[in-house]
């Protein structure tokens, strides 16, 4: 649904979720192709996704967090960005080894 329809929690929502896709998207050196073929869908939509302009729906923020090895929780999470880089890369790779088994 594009935003014009939605409230202003809702937007600010999708954009925080938005922020934090393409951080990760970034991080780990992918393409919003690659995302998209990863989840199901078009590099377009995840540039929406991205800028905020489509919320991202249960089963596909499910999707990603498997695709970045990551929990839910964590993309979703508005200080992400911030903590994430205040992490050293060794604590990085033991958070996504932590969320590993947390997602099985």
């Amino acid at each position: 649904m594009p935003n014009r329809q939605r409230k202003p929690e809702e937007i600010a929502f999708n954009a925080t979720v938005g922020k934090n896709i393409k951080y990760i998207r970034k991080s780990k050196n992918l393409t919003q192709s690659k995302v998209g073929a990863a989840i199901g869908t078009t590099f377009q939509q995840v540039q929406k996704y991205e800028k905020g302009a489509n919320g991202v729906s249960a089963l596909k923020l499910k999707q990603l967090a498997e695709f970045f090895k990551l929990r839910t929780d964590v993309i979703i999470d508005p200080n992400f960005i911030t903590i994430h880089k205040g992490l050293k890369e060794e604590e990085i790779q033991l958070v996504e080894i932590d969320t590993e088994a947390s997602c099985q």
